[in-house]
C-alpha cells in the first residue's frame, strides 16, 4: 500500500539520481542541498531544494542568494495538493505538486497553469514535469516574507540534507 511518506523517500532517490535536472537548469556557481520534510507551523513542504550562490560556512541567510524550490507530495488528492503547493509561495520561488503516475490521470494541468504550480508526475523509475512555472522573485523589501524566508533557511539547516547527482 502506498503512503505519502514512501512516496515522499522515492520521489526524493530520483531527484537524487539526476531527476532533479527536470526541475532545474542553470546551476553552475550555485550549491543545491534537498531536505525533507522543512517548514514552519503553517507552511512544511514534503521536499524543499535549495540553491545558494553563499558560501557554505555562512552563518546568516541572504535572500537574494537563495532560491527554494518546494514540492508536495501527494497519492491521489491533487486538489488539496495543489492549494498546499500554491501555499508555498509565501517563501518558494517555485513551487511543484509530485503526484504518483498511477493518480494523476484526472488533475486539471489547466487549474496547475492558472496558480503557476508545477505539476510532476513519477514512479519508481521515472520523473517527469507536465508543467514548470514561472519563477517566483523576491526582492527583499517584504519584511513578512524576508523573515518567512529565513526562519525557512534556519529550520532547513536542522534537517539534514540529500545532495543530488548532476
Amino acid at each position: 500500500m502506498l503512503c505519502e511518506h514512501k512516496l515522499t523517500s522515492q520521489l526524493l532517490k530520483t531527484l537524487q539520481q539526476g531527476g532533479i535536472t527536470k526541475i532545474i537548469r542553470a546551476t553552475k556557481g550555485k550549491s543545491i542541498e534537498m531536505r525533507r520534510e522543512v517548514g514552519n507551523n503553517s507552511f512544511f513542504a514534503d521536499i524543499l531544494i535549495s540553491l545558494s550562490s553563499q558560501k557554505k560556512e555562512t552563518s546568516s541567510f541572504n535572500t537574494k542568494q537563495t532560491k527554494f524550490i518546494a514540492i508536495e507530495v501527494k497519492i491521489s488528492d491533487w486538489r488539496q495538493g495543489l492549494y498546499q503547493a500554491w501555499r508555498y509561495y509565501s517563501f518558494a520561488e517555485k513551487s511543484y505538486l509530485a503526484l504518483y503516475k498511477e493518480y494523476a490521470k484526472n488533475a486539471d494541468i489547466d487549474l496547475f497553469k492558472k496558480h503557476n504550480v508545477g505539476l510532476i508526475v513519477f514512479d519508481e523509475k521515472t520523473i517527469r514535469v507536465l508543467y514548470n512555472p514561472t519563477l517566483n522573485s523576491f526582492k527583499g523589501d517584504n519584511v513578512y516574507e524576508a523573515k518567512l524566508r529565513e526562519k525557512i533557511w534556519q529550520r532547513s539547516m536542522l534537517v539534514q540534507s540529500v545532495q543530488p547527482a548532476i
